[in-house]
């Protein structure tokens, strides 16, 4: 009997393929997901809607529910920046336990490396305009304070509860994310470019399928 690969993409926002297990834990996605009430009152605290509701709820801080060697594919873009250096332990702990031997793991997130060079080359080459700090600071996801406008209380609460404004805690580049990814035991390490994959190459198109809108690193592997 032929057996439903388990392919998860994790922290999907609003990429979510049908042949895909999506999960997400922001506020905006989830109240989004409640029949007839949940996309009015979503917006009330973000205006970014969301057409599929293919997701589901998943906490990464936490012990995955999927069995050892059960899972295909781990993918995730634009996520592990915004996890603290504990939590990438949990999450690269937890993907090597779930995936089967031959199972294959993404992660996508801002190339520091390319950030940095531009930033430098813009610096130099545009002194009179300062298009070059803005856009570092933008890059890193920094400076946000004034993201969410002035909300008001019970907003401000909610928001503070899902620890928004969502900036990274950490930033990568090709050597120090495999470094990170060949520490728990994943081999066989690539740095590929977007929608590019040696392992996922019948899939990829999925989750990597318009434009790059992001200076990244994708570094894949295998679990052996």
């Amino acid at each position: 009997m032929h057996q439903t690969k388990i392919m998860l993409n994790l922290g999907c926002g609003s990429v979510r393929p049908k042949s895909w297990t999506n999960t997400d834990s922001s506020l905006n996605a989830n109240l989004q997901k409640i029949p007839f009430i949940g996309k009015p009152i979503a917006k009330l605290f973000n205006p970014v809607q969301y057409s599929e509701s293919n997701f589901e709820y998943m906490n990464l801080n936490k012990t995955w529910k999927y069995k050892n060697n059960s899972v295909d594919v781990v993918y995730a873009s634009h996520l592990f920046e915004h996890l603290s250096l504990n939590s990438t332990v949990v999450f690269l702990s937890e993907a090597f336990r779930c995936l089967k031997s031959g199972g294959v793991i993404r992660i996508v997130v801002p190339d520091l490396y390319k950030i940095c060079k531009s930033y430098i080359h813009d610096y130099e080459h545009n002194s009179f305009n300062n298009e070059s700090t803005e856009f570092i600071l933008w890059a890193i996801n920094m400076h946000r304070e004034g993201q969410y406008g002035n909300p008001g209380l019970i907003k401000k609460m909610i928001l503070e509860l899902q620890g928004y404004p969502h900036q990274h805690k950490y930033m990568y580049d090709e050597k120090s994310l495999s470094k990170r990814i060949q520490a728990h035991g994943f081999t066989n390490i690539l740095s590929m470019t977007y929608g590019k994959s040696e392992y996922l190459k019948d899939c990829i198109g999925d989750v990597e399928g318009t434009a790059e809108s992001y200076l990244s690193v994708y570094i894949e592997a295998i679990k052996n």
